[in-house]
């Protein structure tokens, strides 16, 4: 294959952008309402053509040099995935569970690897760009989305509905008497705005439209508006801000510190809802928790904070809400805890939760320092400490766009020439393979230029100390 051809089928090719784009694109528009009701899930599965274009870019190009850092990221991303099938075939085995409600554990789990296999497809063929063309094809879903829903109601309706919304905060009467905010209403989407937003303005320096695609982000995650994430998203650019005021040692400390302290907020969060004081506090105060209070008091007849406690199995709580619902013995008319601390506590146990949570915060974030760097490690937890709040009162864990974001946003920023760039030579003892490989090089051409410079020694200019 020529050089002019093979320019062509570069990670700025049009053709592999725009194919990947389409993917991402189509399977949003999973999220719009009325398809979501008709197919369910199954529009994910377009995402997954990102495979097939990654295949073809490695035929076009032939191009293996990221392939040995990104599966050190792919078995990062897998092992917390297998961490939480490993615990649960040991209770599902012990335990003697329904056949059916092991296959939905498997099914979620499933959609997680393809997850997973789609990040790094996208990392391979557009490495600091996946993020970008990612978020395009996310946030040119929820465009589509929001002109189908302004479409059956007119401009007029849908532009006063949703600034009503905006300004009543999304209140409850406001969302019930609108067609076109119910349409809007897509939580996973919504949520993946915030984390974009936070990466556009913090965490990627050389793109030029960087505050453009920050304002389209937050103009999406209010079109959304998920209360709780106005918290979230304060936060996690709180804790941004706070990183970028220390140097690097001192990162690396607040990063570790706050990896410990969530693990012990986790612990602490799980007692209090288990002895009724969180819903009890926010009644007072005169919250409005849609129903959760009653999903928690509920749930916490099956689950204990003990060390002894040893957990139900991986979507214990969506079949026990669900056997709800069929024996028309329900508490509240939702089908979801609501709570994804709160859930995986109760289907990993004591130990199984422990495990989990110090390896998806403490663990990650120190791979992601040592490996990575403190600038990609405060990426990660900033969009970790957004989406922390969001755990605490949704399902947005296992959601399937939130899950792919926080996976790609860390992994694009990782592979940023203007990030590795600033890395000094003192440094290289933490530098991953691509930046050891790219700093040589930078050392390589260096001497190369200085060399027809230096003449041979002779005796006439010869300088003795």
């Amino acid at each position: 294959m020529s050089e002019t051809v093979k320019e062509l089928y570069t990670k700025k090719s049009p053709i592999f952008i725009g194919l990947y784009i389409f993917c991402i694109f189509g399977a949003a528009m999973g999220d719009y309402k009325v398809l979501n009701v008709a197919l369910g899930a199954l529009p994910k599965v377009v995402s997954a053509g990102a495979l097939g274009i990654a295949f073809l870019y490695v035929l076009f190009t032939g191009n293996f040099k990221n392939f040995k850092a990104l599966s050190r990221f792919g078995i990062l991303f897998s092992s917390i995935i297998i961490g939480i099938i490993f615990c649960s075939i040991l209770i599902w085995v012990l335990d003697l569970q329904d056949f059916s409600y092991i296959m939905k554990g498997v099914s979620k789990i499933s959609y997680q690897l393809l997850n997973i296999l789609i990040v790094l497809s996208a990392a391979y063929m557009f490495e600091e760009n996946a993020a970008k063309y990612t978020f395009i094809g996310i946030a040119s879903a929820n465009f589509v989305i929001i002109a189908l829903g302004a479409a059956s109601t007119g401009i007029g309706g849908a532009i006063s509905d949703m600034i009503a919304n905006i300004t009543s905060f999304g209140d409850n009467d406001v969302i019930t008497n609108s067609a076109f905010i119910r349409a809007i209403e897509i939580h996973d989407i919504t949520f993946t705005m915030g984390v974009f937003f936070i990466y556009f303005l913090f965490f990627c320096p050389r793109e030029k439209y960087r505050y453009l695609y920050a304002g389209i982000a937050l103009f999406l995650f209010f079109a959304g508006l998920k209360r709780i994430a106005f918290l979230s998203l304060f936060l996690g650019v709180a804790f941004a801000m706070l990183c970028k005021l220390f140097a690097a040692r001192n990162q690396r400390r607040i990063l570790m510190l706050t990896a410990l302290l969530i693990v012990a907020l986790c612990y602490f969060y799980i007692i209090i809802i288990q002895k009724g004081i969180f819903t009890q506090f926010l009644l007072e105060h005169e919250i409005e928790m849609n129903g959760r209070e009653k999903i928690y008091d509920y749930i916490s007849n099956f689950y204990e904070v003990s060390p002894s406690y040893r957990g139900k199995g991986y979507e214990f709580c969506v079949q026990l809400l669900k056997s709800m619902k069929d024996t028309k013995d329900q508490v509240v008319n939702i089908t979801a805890v609501h709570n994804d601390i709160l859930k995986m506590y109760v289907e990993m146990g004591f130990w199984g939760f422990l495990l989990w949570i110090l390896g998806y915060y403490v663990f990650q974030t120190h791979w992601y320092i040592t490996r990575c760097g403190e600038k990609v490690a405060v990426c990660f937890m900033a969009i970790n400490v957004y989406m922390l709040i969001t755990y605490m009162t949704d399902n947005t864990m296992f959601y399937y766009w939130s899950s792919m974001v926080i996976r790609i946003i860390p992994l694009s920023f990782f592979f940023d020439p203007v990030k590795e760039a600033v890395l000094k030579s003192e440094d290289r003892w933490r530098m991953n393979p691509i930046q050891k490989y790219r700093y040589n090089k930078r050392v390589k051409d260096k001497k190369q230029q200085l060399k027809p410079r230096m003449r041979a020694p002779s005796p006439e200019n010869d300088i003795h100390l």
